[in-house]
């Protein structure tokens, strides 16, 4: 998964305050273990609290309103008052979302393991963020096969565009092979041409967008009048460790009316110019980031681009 080997060969242990993690690092997958002990613990009662944590921004007519919902949660009682170690142990559930951004960043998930003392009210003594990722594997060899999508028109200035990427599914650390063709017959100006790679987050209607690749296209097809650009670039997919897979989740709580879904997907977006600098066509192109291919073949991509 990206640098998580790397990460555990710098690190025998996680640590803080009265909270000492077994695991070698803060990452888990879905369904894993999450254990640990408490040096100690205060005389009132105590527990460890397992949590999870969306938040996101929700337009509402002419305000946003900041959202923040606890999807999941667990609890282990301690013994108050013990001066030996304590030790805990978690079951994580099989289907939960990745973590993603930081909690300054809106859509945000985080999880963490907190240390509760409650004497008239629960208080957080210590805590200790952990990270959360499904392992995302994909088993179908017909999607490692070169993709094309046919003519796509613009008919307001009489273009067409067709594009064929290597394949469908990619790993973080991929390189993705895109060729395109450009069919301008009334010979209107090619302003400019963007590629990039966009991670999208859907929570509930609320949609957030970021740009994680750049293709810097060739600067002799910028106000150009070519009746036929023919094209091919490479788009790098981010080897990030905090980086989620393409997921699906559904949150429904009936008891505290609790609810979202959550969609992350990721785009590679053609943005083009034509005539006008500030005309916009924009073409997205849906692709599946995972962490794994289990039947990877070697595809010669380079030759059959070509052949659009």
């Amino acid at each position: 998964m990206g640098n998580r080997q790397q990460k555990q060969q710098h690190r025998s242990h996680v640590r803080y305050h009265q909270i000492e993690l077994d695991h070698p690092d803060t990452i888990y997958l879905p369904n894993g273990i999450v254990s640990g002990t408490v040096l100690t613990t205060k005389k009132c009662k105590s527990f460890i609290l397992l949590t999870g944590i969306i938040r996101f921004e929700k337009h509402k007519q002419k305000q946003i309103e900041n959202c923040e919902i606890i999807f999941f949660s667990s609890k282990y009682s301690l013994i108050p008052s013990c001066t030996t170690k304590q030790n805990f142990r978690f079951h994580l559930n099989e289907h939960l979302p990745p973590s993603f951004n930081n909690l300054n960043s809106f859509p945000n998930i985080s999880y963490s393991v907190n240390l509760v003392y409650k004497k008239s009210k629960e208080k957080i003594y210590s805590s200790i963020p952990i990270y959360i990722y499904p392992y995302i594997q994909i088993d179908q060899p017909s999607l490692l096969t070169p993709l094309v999508f046919s003519s796509i028109d613009n008919q307001y200035y009489n273009t067409a565009i067709k594009i064929k990427i290597n394949r469908l599914v990619f790993k973080f650390g991929d390189v993705i092979q895109i060729f395109y063709e450009l069919q301008n017959p009334l010979e209107e100006y090619i302003q400019k041409i963007d590629i990039s790679l966009g991670i999208y987050y859907l929570v509930e209607s609320n949609i957030y967008q970021e740009d994680i690749s750049n293709s810097i296209e060739n600067t002799n097809y910028i106000l150009s009048k070519h009746k036929l650009i023919r094209h091919h670039t490479l788009l790098n997919i981010p080897n990030k460790t905090f980086l989620p897979s393409t997921f699906k989740y559904k949150y429904d709580e009936k008891d505290n009316r609790s609810f979202f879904n959550l969609s992350i997907d990721y785009k590679i977006q053609f943005k083009m110019y034509l005539g006008n600098p500030e005309d916009l066509w924009q073409i997205d192109v849906p692709i599946i980031v995972c962490n794994d291919l289990l039947r990877q073949t070697e595809i010669r991509t380079s030759d059959s681009l070509e052949k659009l």
